[in-house]
């Protein structure tokens, strides 16, 4: 097997996260060149896989490895330089615990370029650094019991309106911190209160949700590879990538959700790896559809890119309008201003939301210099017009199906009214999984 594809996602992957990772994902234009620059080799790639000749990407199996060992190691290190937010409540009891856990998983992470690592070590190593990524992001959360930002309130409180038989849509009340938002108000989608209410009930924190969603999904990660017959200490080394982001303490701090639809959208990818005519992988990216139905372009190129079946997309789409009856029945003026208008409406956004101007994305720039709000139509246009692009290319394989998703996303995101960390971690969780589809030799799609 050549790992000249592999490889080359490696790279892009790292390139990618290092593009924002640096400027912790604000307006950098340096950092917005790499991201496009690498979007960029991907689309070449996308649309001319042969590219690869032109280029001096290594085909061998120990130069994926070496190249993977760096970039976890890179990853951890990140993680390490990150570590102790004076801003955290209780940060400085945990602040020297997180820092000789973090500095542990980078002395394990480097024993992977050790030619003959002891078998102990060999045995140990992916359970340890396993417990180390759980036990910072535990530490994260107790570290910051009452984060300022509005999504930690919204996950919490939110859900827990469903045992008094109340709509969660009616959250409304003034933020306990004075930045950005002023008033707490719910506004993902129909599914997220059910899923965050076992959390939000048992822990009075959302954030616990998280981590289980990262450990699910490096779970799925692992089955995927084992389904493709990946070599173990590769399919090791891609796990503890996606478990060693490095920003997670903070992502975890911050209560972003994107790490449950990571774990949805593995899920997907895994169950239509495993059955391709199946209703699961459909069902969960409705899943997906019912917490943020802004992705519904990726989500049915993505459809369309696998050979879908009519019958696919119909439970695609059942399961967000289901999900979504009770609440538009209750108030539906109420529901589509908080779970549509209030989140496409890039006008509106610009106003409230400080930060779209210092974005990490074409559409903050042209905001930053010309104070020009780029409109949804115009957005929507540039997306679909890459979706179809994308869509008439025709991919034969699995992994160019997956990343014909990540090159919607891109779209959305670079001209959408803002897009910040954890959105770009949430792509290059999709370019992971792509690395994993293309060392399994391809995985063909049925015509």
């Amino acid at each position: 097997m050549t790992f000249e594809k592999p490889t080359f996602i490696a790279l892009c992957y790292f390139l990618f996260t290092f593009g924002y990772i640096i400027s912790t994902g604000f307006y950098h234009i340096g950092e917005l060149a790499i991201i496009l620059t690498t979007t960029a080799i991907l689309v070449v790639f996308y649309f001319k896989p042969q590219v690869l000749n032109l280029l001096n990407i290594p085909s061998d199996r120990p130069s994926l490895i070496f190249l993977l060992a760096i970039i976890l190691s890179v990853n951890i290190a990140l993680v390490g330089a990150r570590l102790g937010d004076p801003a955290q409540t209780n940060w400085q009891f945990f602040s020297a615990g997180s820092r000789i856990l973090a500095a542990s998983a980078l002395l394990l992470a480097l024993s992977f370029f050790l030619k003959n690592s002891p078998r102990s070590l060999i045995r140990w190593r992916l359970p340890v650094l396993i417990a180390i990524a759980i036990f910072i992001r535990i530490f994260s959360i107790i570290s910051a019991p009452n984060p300022t930002i509005d999504v930690f309130y919204i996950l919490r409180d939110g859900p827990k309106l469903l045992l008094d038989g109340k709509n969660p849509y009616e959250l409304s009340y003034p933020a306990p911190y004075g930045v950005y938002i002023p008033t707490i108000i719910f506004v993902y989608g129909p599914l997220v209160p059910f899923l965050f209410l076992p959390a939000s009930v048992l822990f009075n924190d959302p954030r616990y949700l998280l981590i289980a969603s990262d450990l699910v999904s490096a779970f799925l990660i692992f089955k995927l590879a084992q389904k493709l017959h990946l070599e173990k200490n590769l399919a090791n080394l891609i796990i503890l990538i996606f478990l060693f982001h490095p920003l997670f303490p903070f992502m975890t701090e911050q209560s972003w959700l994107e790490p449950t639809i990571t774990m949805l959208f593995t899920a997907s990818t895994f169950f239509l790896a495993a059955h391709p005519k199946s209703s699961i992988g459909p069902l969960l990216l409705g899943s997906i559809l019912a917490i943020k139905s802004v992705y519904i372009l990726p989500i049915l190129t993505y459809l369309k890119n696998i050979g879908a079946r009519p019958f696919q997309y119909l439970i695609t789409a059942l399961v967000p309008i289901i999900i979504s009856a009770p609440f538009f029945i209750a108030n539906p003026s109420l529901f589509l201003e908080r779970t549509q208008t209030y989140v496409t409406d890039p006008s509106a956004i610009s106003r409230s939301l400080a930060p779209t101007e210092i974005s990490l994305n074409i559409a903050a720039v042209i905001l930053k210099y010309t104070k020009l709000v780029l409109p949804t139509i115009i957005i929507s246009l540039f997306g679909t017009a890459v979706a179809i692009a994308v869509i008439v290319k025709k991919p034969k394989s699995l992994p160019f199906a997956v990343l014909s998703v990540f090159l919607v996303f891109i779209t959305l995101f670079m001209f959408g009214p803002f897009v910040f960390l954890h959105y770009y971690a949430f792509m290059g969780n999709i370019l992971l999984l792509t690395l994993i589809l293309f060392l399994g030799k391809g995985h063909k799609i049925d015509s």
